[in-house]
């Protein structure tokens, strides 16, 4: 259960800074601000769920990653 939680956590704030690139980019770049922000907001699934693995990883899994 933890782990959703801090995915989520991850999500929310790569999503609220990918709303704020794909706007920006909107005002200067009307042209790739869709194709840069799809590829952002997949992109912070993607990483989201990668760090959340690692930040929620017991500890005893990492002891033996180390000692392997």
């Amino acid at each position: 259960m933890w782990i959703m939680v801090v995915y989520t956590l991850i999500v929310l704030v790569g999503e609220t800074v990918t709303v704020g690139i794909g706007l920006v980019l909107d005002r200067i770049y009307p042209a790739i601000s869709l194709t840069v922000s799809l590829t952002l907001f997949f992109s912070i699934l993607w990483i989201a769920w990668m760090l959340a693995v690692r930040l929620t990883e017991p500890k005893h899994a990492k002891s033996e990653k180390h000692a392997a």
